[in-house]
């Protein structure tokens, strides 16, 4: 059956706006929410990636980050009582003292909100961070020992990228890394953004003990850029239950959850 042109083209904008949202989203969603078939969805990309609004990636498509990916700021406001939580529980696994890694994204970003609350968590550490959100909240305080990274600004996320800040880390060592993420699934932790998950790979070399903190609204969730496996880190930072993670298909061992009460 031939559907109209009109149809067409309002079935095209909705799917527009579920990638502009979602930042990526795969074929086999794409058929779920727009109930349609893999070769309509494949159609439907061909033309919107024709156009420019995407990017298609395997297996699905992806929004032009700087154009759709919703700023740091606009980020903030969501799920903020999780983040709030999460960054508190990252604090009690903070060491005694050494040098931390503090990545872009919002829940680090809570994190260092409430380094800035509770100062006595600070004395004996070196923070570094990419993150200039987190660099002007904890460069108030003098008594921190901060520094930040150089590279290419992503505005999006308020980060400094690329070649320069990726040689830039291999000058330092961390005793603990916090990083964070778009996605988790069944195989791991992942980004969208392929500078991001680069970076942050560097990060997890550089480092004995790496923590990504997620909160819940991630589970189930995969964008195009592996960053770390299960078991190829120290553990995971989330409000989300044990039963929560399970049902997402997500094996990891208990020791590795670290539950954000």
């Amino acid at each position: 059956m031939r559907v109209s042109l009109d149809i067409v083209n309002a079935r095209r904008e909705r799917l527009r706006q579920l990638i502009r949202v979602d930042g990526f989203l795969p074929v086999a969603e794409i058929c779920r929410r727009l109930e349609i078939s893999a070769a309509t969805a494949r159609r439907d990309l061909a033309v919107i990636a024709g156009e420019g609004h995407i990017t298609r990636t395997r297996g699905g498509a992806l929004a032009d980050y700087n154009a759709s990916f919703d700023s740091l700021a606009q980020r903030s406001h969501r799920a903020r009582r999780p983040k709030e939580r999460i960054a508190l529980a990252a604090l009690a696994l903070l060491p005694a003292k050494g040098t931390v890694f503090l990545d872009a994204g919002t829940t680090i970003l809570a994190v260092a909100r409430a380094l800035g609350r509770q100062r006595d968590r600070t004395a004996g550490l070196t923070f570094v961070t990419n993150n200039l959100s987190v660099a002007t909240v904890l460069g108030t305080h003098e008594d921190i020992d901060l520094h930040v990274l150089g590279g290419t600004f992503l505005r999006r996320q308020a980060a400094l990228l690329g070649g320069d800040a990726v040689r830039a880390l291999h000058n330092w060592h961390f005793d603990l890394a916090l990083l964070g993420g778009e996605g988790m699934d069944a195989d791991g932790i992942t980004n969208s953004h392929p500078e991001i998950a680069a970076f942050q790979k560097t990060v997890c070399e550089r480092t004995p003990r790496t923590l990504f903190c997620l909160d819940a609204t991630k589970l189930g969730r995969t964008t195009p850029h592996r960053v770390a496996r299960w078991g190829e880190f120290a553990g995971l930072v989330t409000d989300a239950t044990a039963k929560q993670v399970a049902a997402a298909g997500i094996r990891i061992p208990s020791r590795q959850l670290l539950h954000a009460s």
